[in-house]
């Protein structure tokens, strides 16, 4: 079986060698050995959970929820009804987050026009700025 370097590893997988050592810190990644030299040795096994970890942060998921996944694999079980789970749970939240943004938008929008409006006035007002004023009045 062919080996790789940390090195070689992060460099393929597009992070720092720094992030490979933490992952196998706090157990997301396991090295399959050490070279004569002491270096670390990883196998394509590790390349591929390393590649799933990335796509999986890509997508949203914390590093506490990607180790369950591995953690059902391991255990002997295929992880999709989890990861449906965790998706359904991550789309309630973007929505939650859209509605949100939504929200602040409208906002947004009100203040530019409250901005506009009274812009003559706020030269000779004593506020900051009186469109902010404006938009805390009922």
């Amino acid at each position: 079986m062919t080996t790789m370097t940390i090195g070689r590893l992060a460099r393929a997988a597009g992070v720092n060698p720094r992030t490979v050592r933490y992952y196998e810190r706090i157990g997301l990644l396991r090295s399959s050995g050490r070279s004569a030299a002491g270096y670390r040795l990883y196998t394509q096994r590790e390349a591929e959970r390393l590649a799933f970890i990335r796509r999986a942060q890509q997508l949203g998921l914390k590093l506490a929820e990607i180790a369950e996944v591995i953690a059902v694999r391991e255990g002997g079980t295929a992880p999709c009804r989890h990861v449906r789970d965790l998706a359904e749970a991550k789309i309630e939240d973007i929505d939650w987050r859209i509605a949100e943004l939504e929200m602040l938008r409208g906002e947004m929008a009100r203040l530019a026009e409250l901005a506009r409006d009274v812009e003559p006035e706020c030269t000779r007002a004593s506020a900051i700025c009186l469109a902010f004023e404006a938009s805390i009045t009922p």
